[in-house]
Protein backbone atom coordinates (compact mmCIF):
# COMPACT_ATOMS: atom_id res chain seq x y z
CA UNK A 1 0.00 0.00 0.00
CA UNK A 2 1.36 3.58 -0.82
CA UNK A 3 1.44 6.38 1.35
CA UNK A 4 -1.50 7.98 -0.26
CA UNK A 5 -3.71 5.02 -0.29
CA UNK A 6 -3.03 4.16 3.51
CA UNK A 7 -3.30 8.11 4.85
CA UNK A 8 -7.19 7.42 2.80
CA UNK A 9 -7.45 4.63 4.33
CA UNK A 10 -7.00 5.73 8.39
CA UNK A 11 -9.05 8.87 7.50
CA UNK A 12 -12.12 6.95 6.46
CA UNK A 13 -13.85 7.45 9.48
CA UNK A 14 -13.43 10.97 9.99
CA UNK A 15 -16.71 11.78 9.22
CA UNK A 16 -18.42 8.88 11.59
CA UNK A 17 -19.33 9.47 15.63
CA UNK A 18 -18.25 6.68 17.87
CA UNK A 19 -20.88 5.66 20.70
CA UNK A 20 -19.82 3.48 23.45
CA UNK A 21 -21.63 0.12 24.34
CA UNK A 22 -23.22 1.00 27.22
CA UNK A 23 -22.37 -2.25 28.58
CA UNK A 24 -18.86 -1.57 28.53
CA UNK A 25 -17.60 1.02 31.30
CA UNK A 26 -14.48 2.85 31.87
CA UNK A 27 -12.58 1.64 35.19
CA UNK A 28 -10.00 3.80 36.10
CA UNK A 29 -7.19 3.05 39.06
CA UNK A 30 -3.67 3.40 39.82
CA UNK A 31 -2.85 0.32 39.14
CA UNK A 32 -4.71 -0.10 35.51
CA UNK A 33 -7.66 1.42 33.46
CA UNK A 34 -9.35 -0.95 31.99
CA UNK A 35 -13.15 -1.14 30.60
CA UNK A 36 -15.31 -3.56 32.46
CA UNK A 37 -18.88 -5.42 30.82
CA UNK A 38 -21.89 -4.86 33.12
CA UNK A 39 -23.06 -8.07 31.78
CA UNK A 40 -20.53 -10.48 31.44
CA UNK A 41 -17.61 -11.67 33.60
CA UNK A 42 -14.77 -9.72 31.22
CA UNK A 43 -12.71 -6.34 31.28
CA UNK A 44 -10.50 -4.59 28.16
CA UNK A 45 -6.88 -3.21 29.41
CA UNK A 46 -6.07 0.21 28.38
CA UNK A 47 -3.42 2.63 27.99
CA UNK A 48 -3.26 6.25 28.82
CA UNK A 49 -3.96 6.75 24.84
CA UNK A 50 -6.60 4.28 24.97
CA UNK A 51 -8.13 6.11 27.89
CA UNK A 52 -7.85 9.51 26.33
CA UNK A 53 -9.62 8.56 22.99
CA UNK A 54 -12.45 6.41 25.13
CA UNK A 55 -13.32 9.88 26.56
CA UNK A 56 -14.30 11.09 23.30
CA UNK A 57 -16.80 8.53 22.22
CA UNK A 58 -19.87 9.87 23.18
CA UNK A 59 -21.99 9.37 19.99
CA UNK A 60 -21.29 13.31 19.00
CA UNK A 61 -17.38 13.77 18.34
CA UNK A 62 -15.99 13.11 14.94
CA UNK A 63 -13.45 10.72 14.75
CA UNK A 64 -11.27 13.76 12.71
CA UNK A 65 -11.79 15.94 16.25
CA UNK A 66 -10.69 12.88 18.10
CA UNK A 67 -7.63 13.02 16.01
CA UNK A 68 -6.63 16.48 16.28
CA UNK A 69 -7.13 16.50 19.77
CA UNK A 70 -4.56 13.13 20.23
CA UNK A 71 -2.25 14.73 18.23
CA UNK A 72 -2.12 17.74 20.08
CA UNK A 73 -1.42 15.84 23.28
CA UNK A 74 0.62 13.29 21.95
CA UNK A 75 2.72 15.08 20.09
CA UNK A 76 5.73 12.85 19.77
CA UNK A 77 3.53 10.21 18.17
CA UNK A 78 1.68 12.70 16.02
CA UNK A 79 2.98 10.57 12.22
CA UNK A 80 1.20 7.82 13.96
CA UNK A 81 -1.57 8.82 15.11
CA UNK A 82 -3.54 8.25 12.19
CA UNK A 83 -3.17 4.98 11.60
CA UNK A 84 -3.26 4.22 15.63
CA UNK A 85 -6.38 5.70 16.42
CA UNK A 86 -8.31 3.62 13.12
CA UNK A 87 -6.62 0.55 14.15
CA UNK A 88 -8.24 0.69 17.78
CA UNK A 89 -11.66 2.43 16.54
CA UNK A 90 -11.91 -0.70 14.02
CA UNK A 91 -11.37 -3.21 16.51
CA UNK A 92 -13.41 -1.59 19.04
CA UNK A 93 -15.87 -1.85 16.52
CA UNK A 94 -15.32 -5.23 15.66
CA UNK A 95 -15.56 -6.26 19.35
CA UNK A 96 -18.71 -4.30 20.32
CA UNK A 97 -17.04 -2.06 22.69
CA UNK A 98 -18.18 1.04 20.27
CA UNK A 99 -20.40 1.56 17.24
CA UNK A 100 -20.35 4.13 14.47
CA UNK A 101 -22.84 7.00 14.14
CA UNK A 102 -23.04 6.97 10.42
CA UNK A 103 -23.36 10.52 8.87
CA UNK A 104 -26.11 11.15 6.44
CA UNK A 105 -25.77 12.62 3.45
CA UNK A 106 -27.68 15.16 2.78
CA UNK A 107 -30.18 14.05 -0.47
CA UNK A 108 -31.54 15.88 -3.23
CA UNK A 109 -34.58 15.70 -5.52
CA UNK A 110 -33.78 13.56 -8.60
CA UNK A 111 -35.92 12.30 -11.74
CA UNK A 112 -35.34 8.77 -11.26
CA UNK A 113 -33.86 7.38 -8.49
CA UNK A 114 -32.22 3.55 -9.25
CA UNK A 115 -31.86 1.93 -6.03
CA UNK A 116 -31.04 -1.59 -4.80
CA UNK A 117 -30.97 -3.41 -1.28
CA UNK A 118 -28.01 -4.91 -0.92
CA UNK A 119 -26.11 -8.06 1.37
CA UNK A 120 -22.63 -8.01 1.67
CA UNK A 121 -22.32 -8.06 -1.91
CA UNK A 122 -19.54 -5.36 -2.57
CA UNK A 123 -18.86 -6.69 -5.83
CA UNK A 124 -22.72 -6.90 -7.03
CA UNK A 125 -22.95 -2.91 -6.26
CA UNK A 126 -20.02 -1.33 -7.12
CA UNK A 127 -20.16 -2.94 -10.75
CA UNK A 128 -24.25 -2.02 -11.07
CA UNK A 129 -23.08 1.44 -9.75
CA UNK A 130 -20.32 2.18 -11.97
CA UNK A 131 -21.92 0.32 -14.93
CA UNK A 132 -24.81 3.41 -15.16
CA UNK A 133 -22.54 5.84 -14.24
CA UNK A 134 -20.33 4.59 -17.32
CA UNK A 135 -22.59 3.28 -19.88
CA UNK A 136 -25.89 5.86 -18.86
CA UNK A 137 -23.90 9.38 -19.29
CA UNK A 138 -27.16 10.55 -20.66
CA UNK A 139 -29.07 10.75 -17.49
CA UNK A 140 -26.06 11.47 -15.60
CA UNK A 141 -27.88 14.72 -14.06
CA UNK A 142 -31.30 13.24 -13.67
CA UNK A 143 -30.45 9.89 -11.35
CA UNK A 144 -29.95 9.52 -7.73
CA UNK A 145 -28.44 5.96 -7.00
CA UNK A 146 -29.70 4.89 -3.65
CA UNK A 147 -28.05 1.41 -1.84
CA UNK A 148 -29.34 0.25 1.12
CA UNK A 149 -27.03 -2.21 3.01
CA UNK A 150 -28.84 -4.65 4.90
CA UNK A 151 -25.76 -5.74 6.88
CA UNK A 152 -24.25 -2.51 7.68
CA UNK A 153 -22.08 -3.79 10.56
CA UNK A 154 -20.84 -6.37 8.10
CA UNK A 155 -16.87 -6.65 6.46
CA UNK A 156 -17.66 -4.10 3.46
CA UNK A 157 -20.17 -1.72 4.83
CA UNK A 158 -17.76 0.91 5.49
CA UNK A 159 -16.77 0.27 1.64
CA UNK A 160 -20.03 0.69 0.60
CA UNK A 161 -20.61 4.13 2.50
CA UNK A 162 -17.40 5.25 1.33
CA UNK A 163 -18.65 5.32 -2.21
CA UNK A 164 -20.71 8.37 -1.42
CA UNK A 165 -17.39 10.55 -1.41
CA UNK A 166 -16.29 9.49 -4.74
CA UNK A 167 -20.24 9.25 -6.53
CA UNK A 168 -21.82 12.56 -5.90
CA UNK A 169 -25.67 11.57 -6.75
CA UNK A 170 -24.94 8.40 -4.63
CA UNK A 171 -26.78 7.84 -0.82
CA UNK A 172 -26.01 4.95 1.28
CA UNK A 173 -28.68 4.04 3.94
CA UNK A 174 -28.32 1.15 6.50
CA UNK A 175 -31.08 -1.01 7.60
CA UNK A 176 -31.43 -3.70 10.09
CA UNK A 177 -34.85 -4.47 11.31
CA UNK A 178 -35.94 -6.75 8.73
CA UNK A 179 -33.58 -9.10 6.23
CA UNK A 180 -35.11 -10.31 2.75
CA UNK A 181 -37.88 -9.03 0.54
CA UNK A 182 -39.39 -6.36 2.24
CA UNK A 183 -35.99 -4.40 2.27
CA UNK A 184 -36.72 -3.04 -1.57
CA UNK A 185 -39.89 -1.03 -0.06
CA UNK A 186 -37.06 0.87 1.78
CA UNK A 187 -35.88 2.44 -1.42
CA UNK A 188 -39.10 3.50 -2.19
CA UNK A 189 -39.36 5.14 1.42
CA UNK A 190 -35.52 6.83 1.18
CA UNK A 191 -35.60 7.80 -2.50
CA UNK A 192 -36.50 11.48 -3.05
CA UNK A 193 -37.52 11.28 -6.86
CA UNK A 194 -40.15 11.00 -9.15
CA UNK A 195 -39.70 7.83 -10.82
CA UNK A 196 -37.85 4.85 -9.01
CA UNK A 197 -36.20 1.94 -10.52
CA UNK A 198 -35.31 -0.72 -8.34
CA UNK A 199 -32.89 -3.32 -9.18
CA UNK A 200 -30.94 -6.10 -7.66
CA UNK A 201 -27.81 -5.48 -6.38
CA UNK A 202 -25.38 -7.28 -9.08
CA UNK A 203 -28.10 -6.34 -12.61
CA UNK A 204 -26.48 -4.46 -15.66
CA UNK A 205 -28.95 -2.65 -17.32
CA UNK A 206 -28.51 -2.34 -21.10
CA UNK A 207 -27.42 1.12 -22.73
CA UNK A 208 -30.49 3.75 -23.25
CA UNK A 209 -32.60 2.11 -21.56
CA UNK A 210 -32.66 4.34 -18.65
CA UNK A 211 -33.19 6.92 -20.75
CA UNK A 212 -35.97 5.55 -22.78
CA UNK A 213 -37.92 4.45 -19.15
CA UNK A 214 -37.51 8.25 -17.91
CA UNK A 215 -39.16 9.57 -21.37
CA UNK A 216 -41.41 6.81 -21.31
CA UNK A 217 -42.83 7.87 -17.80
CA UNK A 218 -42.45 11.54 -19.23
CA UNK A 219 -44.79 10.97 -21.79
CA UNK A 220 -47.24 8.70 -19.90
CA UNK A 221 -48.52 11.12 -16.46
CA UNK A 222 -51.15 8.89 -15.95
CA UNK A 223 -49.46 5.78 -15.82
CA UNK A 224 -49.65 3.94 -12.53
CA UNK A 225 -48.71 0.69 -14.02
CA UNK A 226 -45.51 -1.43 -12.63
CA UNK A 227 -42.96 -1.40 -15.45
CA UNK A 228 -40.49 -3.86 -16.28
CA UNK A 229 -38.79 -4.96 -18.92
CA UNK A 230 -36.93 -8.46 -20.50
CA UNK A 231 -34.37 -10.36 -18.66
CA UNK A 232 -31.27 -10.90 -21.12
CA UNK A 233 -29.15 -14.73 -20.52
CA UNK A 234 -25.46 -14.37 -20.17
CA UNK A 235 -25.04 -15.20 -23.94
CA UNK A 236 -26.80 -11.12 -24.49
CA UNK A 237 -29.42 -12.83 -27.12
CA UNK A 238 -31.57 -15.33 -25.23
CA UNK A 239 -34.75 -12.93 -23.52
CA UNK A 240 -37.33 -13.91 -20.77
CA UNK A 241 -39.87 -11.50 -21.30
CA UNK A 242 -42.37 -12.43 -18.27
CA UNK A 243 -43.19 -15.44 -16.32
CA UNK A 244 -45.46 -17.65 -16.40
CA UNK A 245 -47.72 -18.23 -13.72
CA UNK A 246 -46.49 -22.13 -12.35
CA UNK A 247 -44.65 -23.06 -9.02
CA UNK A 248 -41.30 -24.40 -9.75
CA UNK A 249 -39.07 -25.61 -7.15
CA UNK A 250 -40.68 -23.83 -4.00
CA UNK A 251 -41.00 -20.65 -6.20
CA UNK A 252 -43.89 -19.20 -7.49
CA UNK A 253 -43.52 -17.97 -11.88
CA UNK A 254 -41.19 -19.87 -14.54
CA UNK A 255 -39.44 -18.04 -16.96
CA UNK A 256 -41.09 -17.76 -20.63
CA UNK A 257 -41.06 -15.65 -23.71
CA UNK A 258 -43.37 -13.33 -26.08
CA UNK A 259 -42.28 -12.81 -29.62
CA UNK A 260 -43.55 -8.91 -29.11
CA UNK A 261 -40.43 -8.19 -26.68
CA UNK A 262 -37.74 -9.28 -29.67
CA UNK A 263 -37.88 -5.74 -30.55
CA UNK A 264 -36.13 -3.74 -28.78
CA UNK A 265 -38.64 -0.84 -30.36
CA UNK A 266 -41.41 -2.84 -30.08
CA UNK A 267 -44.84 -1.61 -28.52
CA UNK A 268 -45.27 -2.29 -24.98
CA UNK A 269 -47.53 -5.04 -23.84
CA UNK A 270 -49.05 -6.25 -20.84
CA UNK A 271 -48.17 -9.30 -18.87
CA UNK A 272 -49.07 -11.20 -15.98
CA UNK A 273 -45.90 -10.96 -14.16
CA UNK A 274 -41.80 -11.19 -14.24
CA UNK A 275 -38.53 -11.60 -12.11
CA UNK A 276 -38.44 -8.91 -9.62
CA UNK A 277 -34.57 -8.69 -10.34
CA UNK A 278 -35.33 -5.14 -12.01
CA UNK A 279 -38.69 -3.18 -11.78
CA UNK A 280 -40.16 0.69 -11.95
CA UNK A 281 -42.79 2.84 -10.98
CA UNK A 282 -44.05 6.04 -10.31
CA UNK A 283 -42.83 6.83 -6.10
CA UNK A 284 -46.58 7.64 -5.32
CA UNK A 285 -47.87 4.12 -7.49
CA UNK A 286 -45.76 1.80 -5.50
CA UNK A 287 -48.13 -0.65 -3.42
CA UNK A 288 -45.58 -1.96 -1.00
CA UNK A 289 -44.48 -5.37 0.11
CA UNK A 290 -46.32 -6.85 3.22
CA UNK A 291 -44.20 -5.84 6.32
CA UNK A 292 -44.87 -9.20 7.97
CA UNK A 293 -42.59 -10.82 5.61
CA UNK A 294 -39.55 -11.91 6.78
CA UNK A 295 -36.67 -13.79 4.54
CA UNK A 296 -37.22 -14.57 0.98
CA UNK A 297 -39.44 -15.63 -1.21
CA UNK A 298 -43.44 -14.07 -1.64
CA UNK A 299 -42.06 -11.62 -4.31
CA UNK A 300 -42.77 -13.00 -8.14
CA UNK A 301 -47.01 -12.90 -8.23
CA UNK A 302 -47.61 -11.19 -4.52
CA UNK A 303 -46.61 -7.75 -6.09
CA UNK A 304 -47.95 -7.96 -9.33
CA UNK A 305 -51.62 -9.63 -7.90
CA UNK A 306 -51.47 -6.33 -5.20
CA UNK A 307 -51.08 -4.42 -8.33
CA UNK A 308 -54.11 -5.58 -10.55
CA UNK A 309 -56.34 -5.51 -7.45
CA UNK A 310 -55.75 -2.15 -7.54
CA UNK A 311 -56.70 -1.81 -10.83
CA UNK A 312 -53.46 -1.82 -12.36
CA UNK A 313 -51.55 -3.82 -14.66
CA UNK A 314 -47.50 -5.36 -15.49
CA UNK A 315 -46.14 -3.59 -18.92
CA UNK A 316 -43.67 -4.94 -20.59
CA UNK A 317 -41.09 -2.48 -22.06
CA UNK A 318 -39.04 -4.15 -24.60
CA UNK A 319 -36.35 -1.75 -24.36
CA UNK A 320 -35.68 -2.07 -20.46
CA UNK A 321 -33.55 -4.84 -20.58
CA UNK A 322 -31.48 -5.92 -18.11
CA UNK A 323 -29.02 -8.71 -17.18
CA UNK A 324 -28.77 -10.47 -13.70
CA UNK A 325 -25.51 -12.63 -12.35
CA UNK A 326 -26.76 -15.51 -11.16
CA UNK A 327 -24.17 -17.39 -10.82
CA UNK A 328 -22.85 -17.13 -6.75
CA UNK A 329 -19.99 -19.86 -6.42
CA UNK A 330 -18.88 -18.45 -3.50
CA UNK A 331 -22.46 -18.95 -2.08
CA UNK A 332 -24.96 -16.74 -0.55
CA UNK A 333 -23.94 -14.38 2.59
CA UNK A 334 -27.44 -15.22 4.34
CA UNK A 335 -29.97 -18.02 4.89
CA UNK A 336 -32.75 -19.61 2.85
CA UNK A 337 -35.23 -21.19 4.70
CA UNK A 338 -38.25 -23.57 3.11
CA UNK A 339 -39.87 -21.71 6.79
CA UNK A 340 -39.62 -18.47 5.81
CA UNK A 341 -40.71 -19.28 1.79
CA UNK A 342 -44.23 -21.23 3.32
CA UNK A 343 -44.57 -18.08 5.50
CA UNK A 344 -43.99 -15.44 3.14
CA UNK A 345 -46.82 -17.30 0.69
CA UNK A 346 -48.84 -17.41 3.33
CA UNK A 347 -48.84 -13.90 4.52
CA UNK A 348 -48.98 -12.73 1.07
CA UNK A 349 -52.14 -14.87 -0.03
CA UNK A 350 -53.94 -13.93 3.43
CA UNK A 351 -53.37 -10.07 2.20
CA UNK A 352 -54.51 -10.55 -1.11
CA UNK A 353 -57.44 -12.74 0.09
CA UNK A 354 -56.02 -15.81 -2.35
CA UNK A 355 -56.66 -19.40 -1.60
CA UNK A 356 -53.66 -21.48 0.45
CA UNK A 357 -54.69 -24.71 -1.42
CA UNK A 358 -51.58 -24.12 -4.40
CA UNK A 359 -49.44 -23.19 -1.69
CA UNK A 360 -49.65 -26.59 0.32
CA UNK A 361 -50.31 -28.87 -2.51
CA UNK A 362 -46.74 -27.56 -4.58
CA UNK A 363 -44.09 -27.93 -0.78
CA UNK A 364 -45.89 -31.28 -0.22
CA UNK A 365 -44.57 -32.04 -4.00
CA UNK A 366 -41.49 -30.25 -3.50
CA UNK A 367 -40.32 -31.34 0.22
CA UNK A 368 -42.84 -33.68 1.32
CA UNK A 369 -45.60 -33.89 3.58
CA UNK A 370 -44.66 -34.50 6.71
CA UNK A 371 -42.48 -31.25 6.90
CA UNK A 372 -44.74 -29.25 4.92
CA UNK A 373 -47.68 -29.66 7.40
CA UNK A 374 -45.52 -28.92 9.91
CA UNK A 375 -44.63 -25.97 8.49
CA UNK A 376 -48.46 -24.92 7.69
CA UNK A 377 -49.32 -25.33 11.12
CA UNK A 378 -46.74 -23.49 12.47
CA UNK A 379 -47.32 -20.24 10.04
CA UNK A 380 -51.31 -20.48 10.66
CA UNK A 381 -51.06 -20.22 14.33
CA UNK A 382 -48.50 -16.85 14.15
CA UNK A 383 -51.46 -15.74 11.29
CA UNK A 384 -54.56 -16.43 13.88
CA UNK A 385 -52.35 -14.91 16.64
CA UNK A 386 -53.99 -11.53 17.70
CA UNK A 387 -50.38 -9.42 17.39
CA UNK A 388 -50.20 -10.86 13.46
CA UNK A 389 -53.01 -7.39 13.53
CA UNK A 390 -50.25 -5.02 14.07
CA UNK A 391 -47.81 -4.17 10.91
CA UNK A 392 -44.79 -3.77 13.15
CA UNK A 393 -44.27 -5.01 16.93
CA UNK A 394 -41.46 -2.65 18.48
CA UNK A 395 -39.72 -3.51 21.40
CA UNK A 396 -37.57 -0.10 23.55
CA UNK A 397 -34.68 -1.52 25.23
CA UNK A 398 -31.21 0.05 26.42
CA UNK A 399 -28.16 -1.30 25.45
CA UNK A 400 -26.56 -1.92 28.25
CA UNK A 401 -29.62 -3.94 29.88
CA UNK A 402 -28.70 -7.57 28.03
CA UNK A 403 -30.98 -9.27 30.88
CA UNK A 404 -33.52 -7.59 30.09
CA UNK A 405 -33.70 -8.20 26.67
CA UNK A 406 -33.16 -11.91 27.57
CA UNK A 407 -35.76 -11.77 29.49
CA UNK A 408 -38.05 -10.03 26.75
CA UNK A 409 -37.31 -12.29 24.42
CA UNK A 410 -38.07 -15.35 26.41
CA UNK A 411 -41.59 -13.38 26.81
CA UNK A 412 -42.68 -12.84 23.01
CA UNK A 413 -41.74 -16.43 22.54
CA UNK A 414 -44.06 -17.15 24.98
CA UNK A 415 -46.89 -15.06 23.41
CA UNK A 416 -45.98 -16.68 19.50
CA UNK A 417 -44.34 -12.94 18.34
CA UNK A 418 -40.52 -13.55 18.92
CA UNK A 419 -39.71 -13.17 14.93
CA UNK A 420 -42.08 -10.88 14.69
CA UNK A 421 -39.92 -8.73 16.88
CA UNK A 422 -38.18 -5.58 16.05
CA UNK A 423 -35.89 -4.46 18.67
CA UNK A 424 -35.64 -0.39 19.27
CA UNK A 425 -31.92 0.56 20.52
CA UNK A 426 -32.96 2.97 23.68
CA UNK A 427 -32.18 6.56 23.54
CA UNK A 428 -30.07 6.97 26.28
CA UNK A 429 -30.30 10.08 28.45
CA UNK A 430 -32.23 10.96 31.17
CA UNK A 431 -35.07 7.56 31.48
CA UNK A 432 -37.90 9.74 30.78
CA UNK A 433 -36.57 11.59 27.68
CA UNK A 434 -35.18 8.86 26.71
CA UNK A 435 -38.40 6.52 26.46
CA UNK A 436 -40.54 9.29 24.85
CA UNK A 437 -37.83 9.84 22.51
CA UNK A 438 -37.63 6.13 21.28
CA UNK A 439 -41.06 6.49 21.23
CA UNK A 440 -41.02 9.60 18.64
CA UNK A 441 -38.18 7.96 16.45
CA UNK A 442 -40.25 4.28 16.25
CA UNK A 443 -43.38 6.44 14.87
CA UNK A 444 -41.52 8.50 12.66
CA UNK A 445 -40.03 5.16 11.20
CA UNK A 446 -43.43 4.00 10.80
CA UNK A 447 -44.42 6.95 8.97
CA UNK A 448 -41.50 6.86 7.05
CA UNK A 449 -42.42 3.02 5.56
CA UNK A 450 -45.67 3.20 5.27
CA UNK A 451 -46.95 1.24 7.93
CA UNK A 452 -51.05 1.47 8.84
CA UNK A 453 -50.54 1.21 12.34
CA UNK A 454 -47.49 -0.13 14.81
CA UNK A 455 -46.99 -1.16 18.26
CA UNK A 456 -44.87 0.05 21.39
CA UNK A 457 -43.69 -2.01 24.22
CA UNK A 458 -40.99 -1.33 26.49
CA UNK A 459 -38.60 -3.97 28.08
CA UNK A 460 -40.08 -3.51 31.38
CA UNK A 461 -43.44 -5.21 30.70
CA UNK A 462 -44.42 -8.17 32.92
CA UNK A 463 -45.19 -11.20 31.60
CA UNK A 464 -47.68 -13.03 34.04
CA UNK A 465 -49.27 -16.17 33.35
CA UNK A 466 -52.75 -14.77 32.56
CA UNK A 467 -51.14 -11.76 29.93
CA UNK A 468 -51.77 -13.97 27.07
CA UNK A 469 -55.44 -13.60 27.49
CA UNK A 470 -55.86 -10.38 28.42
CA UNK A 471 -53.93 -9.01 25.55
CA UNK A 472 -56.12 -10.91 23.56
CA UNK A 473 -58.94 -9.73 24.29
CA UNK A 474 -57.74 -5.98 23.87
CA UNK A 475 -56.80 -6.65 20.88
CA UNK A 476 -59.73 -7.84 19.94
CA UNK A 477 -61.47 -4.65 21.21
CA UNK A 478 -59.26 -2.72 19.23
CA UNK A 479 -59.97 -4.05 15.99
CA UNK A 480 -63.65 -3.50 16.37
CA UNK A 481 -63.57 0.29 16.27
CA UNK A 482 -61.66 3.12 14.96
CA UNK A 483 -59.07 4.60 17.08
CA UNK A 484 -55.73 6.74 17.20
CA UNK A 485 -53.58 5.27 19.73
CA UNK A 486 -54.30 1.99 22.72
CA UNK A 487 -52.98 1.22 25.70
CA UNK A 488 -52.52 -2.48 26.15
CA UNK A 489 -52.06 -2.32 29.70
CA UNK A 490 -55.62 -0.19 30.45
CA UNK A 491 -58.61 -1.90 31.76
CA UNK A 492 -56.07 -4.82 33.42
CA UNK A 493 -56.17 -5.62 37.20
CA UNK A 494 -52.87 -7.32 36.91
CA UNK A 495 -50.56 -6.35 39.68
CA UNK A 496 -47.77 -5.25 36.86
CA UNK A 497 -48.01 -3.41 33.99
CA UNK A 498 -47.42 -4.51 30.04
CA UNK A 499 -46.27 -1.51 28.82
CA UNK A 500 -47.33 -1.05 25.40
CA UNK A 501 -49.02 1.28 23.29
CA UNK A 502 -50.34 1.11 19.55
CA UNK A 503 -50.42 4.30 17.35
CA UNK A 504 -52.82 4.20 13.80
CA UNK A 505 -51.30 5.86 11.01
CA UNK A 506 -54.08 8.53 11.44
CA UNK A 507 -51.95 10.40 13.63
CA UNK A 508 -48.25 10.07 12.44
CA UNK A 509 -47.93 13.11 11.35
CA UNK A 510 -49.52 15.34 14.41
CA UNK A 511 -47.56 13.41 16.66
CA UNK A 512 -44.02 14.19 15.06
CA UNK A 513 -45.46 17.54 13.99
CA UNK A 514 -45.81 18.18 18.15
CA UNK A 515 -43.44 16.34 20.02
CA UNK A 516 -39.77 17.18 19.87
CA UNK A 517 -36.56 15.30 18.39
CA UNK A 518 -34.26 16.53 20.36
CA UNK A 519 -33.50 15.67 24.15
CA UNK A 520 -33.08 18.98 25.43
CA UNK A 521 -36.04 20.57 23.80
CA UNK A 522 -38.06 17.36 25.02
CA UNK A 523 -37.04 17.68 28.78
CA UNK A 524 -38.83 21.19 28.39
CA UNK A 525 -41.86 19.63 27.03
CA UNK A 526 -42.00 17.14 29.42
CA UNK A 527 -42.34 19.69 32.00
CA UNK A 528 -45.31 20.71 30.39
CA UNK A 529 -47.27 17.42 29.88
CA UNK A 530 -45.68 15.44 32.46
CA UNK A 531 -45.47 12.27 30.63
CA UNK A 532 -46.51 10.52 27.39
CA UNK A 533 -49.10 8.29 27.90
CA UNK A 534 -50.63 11.51 30.12
CA UNK A 535 -50.06 13.94 26.89
CA UNK A 536 -51.45 11.19 24.45
CA UNK A 537 -54.97 10.90 26.78
CA UNK A 538 -55.30 15.18 27.07
CA UNK A 539 -54.78 15.32 23.46
CA UNK A 540 -56.93 12.66 22.51
CA UNK A 541 -59.61 10.68 23.62
CA UNK A 542 -58.35 7.75 24.00
CA UNK A 543 -58.98 4.39 22.65
CA UNK A 544 -59.40 1.33 25.33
Amino acid sequence: MNHSNSNNLFHAFDSYKPKPNQDWQLHSSDEQDKLVSQSHDESYLLNPMAVFIWTFCDGKTEVRAIRAALQAVFIENKADIAKDLFNLLKLWQENEFIAFEIPRKKRQHHKLCIGMATYDDFDGVYFSVQAIRCYHPEVADEIGIVVVDNHPHGAIAQELQQLETAIPNYYYVPYTEQTGTTVKHIVFCEADADYILCIDSHVLIMPGAIRKLIDFLDDNPDCYDLLQGPLVRDDLSTLSTHMDLEWDRGMYGIWGRDARGDNIEGDVFEIAMQGMGLFACRKEAWVGFNPRFRGFACEEGYIHEKFRQQGRRTLCLPFLRWLHRFPRPLKIPYEKSWEDRIYNFFVGYDELGLEYGPIEKHFIEQIGREQTEKIVSQVKQELENPFYFFDAIYCINLDSQTAHWDKMQAGFQKLGILQRIRRFSAIETNPDVGYTLSHRHIIERAKRQGLKNVLVIEDEAIFQDDIELHLQGRIEKLKQQDWTFFDLNEGTQLETRFQAIAYHQSIFIELLENMPSDSESMKVWLQTHTNLQQWLTQRYSITG
